[in-house]
């Protein structure tokens, strides 16, 4: 088990890549996903590789010819040569490699990335993406498995035919019907807090000094908030990039962005900087724009998911300190069943981030006001795991106009 945490820690070392990948992209436009190069026949005799015997993937409802486009749409992405909207990402070039593939090979070397990034990694999330999309895996009895075993050809495939779409099947079931932290009374989220925060403005910034936007500015202001026992002394970190809603991708930084004298917000990343406080107010000034959390990761540890079946999103426009919320930061946190936590929870508690600045930036205080946050927000998947993170009680991102008049395809389950 350590072994497997050592690698996968190497493997993050240019994590998330899309960061990574920024440095050698074009433009934030993506194209259209064009047809598959594989035919409906080779596309269904792959998907037939995770309809086993033993195990099988099942919606209620569903066709095998449903499953089949499934199978494949996520296969794609898992190599990072679709986005979950359905493009193709900006980045992509099929005749070199797979984008995930070339940033775990200059963390440790090829043969490990192929054997892990390439082959259980990716059908890890492969399985992601599935079961983010309403799959279940159903996992089937020893004595139905053995009978299954031994139909013949066609008798399987008229079985599976059936059996991926059954309302009621046998077997153990795992499925994802959350994407949120659920409540748990062992995780204090909104207790109160023993005495106004820190302020942090980044590491060249004095935060004695007043706060003032220039023009062609915002700001973004989150909080770290260590509530109770599982959170205290804890650190963490939030990623951002830029967004763009229309492409449903990050936006990516120009190879020419020096050049260009470019100083859009690309990216961000705020850690924490003071763990022992019991709340730690960061302002982060940027680019007006759209803007996605990419993920996040409790500690010193490396950020090895992205959040790229769908993300919170917020707007920040000239002049604006919008606030994203409070990220609390939990390791090896017992929950009331007992079973440990290890990872970022959020709340919203503006009122506990405006009394903290107005402690020394009144003015930046009464400028505060809430981001309005949306989930859902999908891009090109390029990280050892890819999954999927909603904030609770937060509306999706709704469908572009365009693309909905265009007939594109109807928004992935709930």
């Amino acid at each position: 088990m350590r072994f497997k945490h050592c690698v996968a820690a190497m493997l993050a070392a240019a994590m998330p890549l899309n960061h990574a990948l920024a440095e050698t992209s074009g433009t934030a436009a993506a194209e259209p996903a064009g047809p598959a190069a594989d035919s409906p026949e080779d596309i269904a005799r792959d998907a037939a590789r995770d309809l086993k015997d033993s195990r099988f993937y099942n919606r209620p409802g569903a066709t095998r010819a449903q499953y089949d486009a499934d199978w494949q749409e996520c296969r794609l992405i898992a190599r990072g040569s679709r986005t979950p909207s359905g493009m193709v990402p900006v980045y992509y070039n099929p005749a070199v490699i797979s984008p995930l593939a070339a940033g775990a090979g200059g963390a440790i070397g090829g043969i490990i990335a192929g054997a892990i990034a390439e082959g259980q990694q990716r059908r890890a999330n492969r399985r992601n993406c599935l079961l983010i999309r309403g799959w279940r895996l159903v996992e089937v009895p020893p004595a139905e498995a053995a009978r299954v075993s031994q139909m013949t050809d066609e008798q399987r495939s008229a079985y599976f035919d059936t059996i991926v779409g059954a309302e009621h099947v046998m077997g153990s079931i795992t499925e994802r019907t959350s994407f949120s932290l659920a409540h748990d009374p062992a995780l204090r989220l909104d207790a109160p807090l023993p005495r106004p925060g820190s302020v942090y403005f980044g590491r060249r910034a004095d935060p004695a000094v007043p706060f003032a936007l220039a023009p062609g500015e915002g700001a973004v202001v989150i909080a770290y908030r260590r509530p109770d026992g599982g959170s205290a002394g804890r650190s963490g970190t939030i990623d951002f990039a830029r967004y763009d809603l229309a492409a449903r991708d990050l936006v990516y930084q120009p190879r020419d962005w020096r050049r260009r004298g470019d100083n859009t917000t690309y990216r961000m990343s705020a850690a924490s900087s003071d763990r022992r406080a019991p709340y730690e107010v960061q302002v982060m000034r940027v680019t007006p724009g759209d803007y996605v959390v990419t993920g996040h990761s409790v500690g010193r540890l490396p950020i090895t998911t992205s959040y790229c079946f769908g993300a919170p999103t917020f707007h920040v426009g000239e002049g604006e300190v919008v606030y994203v919320g409070d990220f609390v930061p939990y390791m090896d946190a017992e929950l009331s069943n007992g079973e440990s936590f290890f990872g970022i929870a959020w709340t919203s508690n503006i009122e506990d981030a405006r009394r903290t600045l107005a402690q020394s930036h009144a003015a930046l205080a009464t400028a505060l006001q809430p981001a309005s946050l949306h989930n859902r927000a999908s891009y090109a998947c390029s990280a050892i795991t890819m999954d999927r993170w909603d904030l609770p009680g937060v509306e999706p991102l709704p469908e572009p106009e365009v693309r909905a008049a265009a007939g594109a395809p109807p928004a992935e389950p709930q």
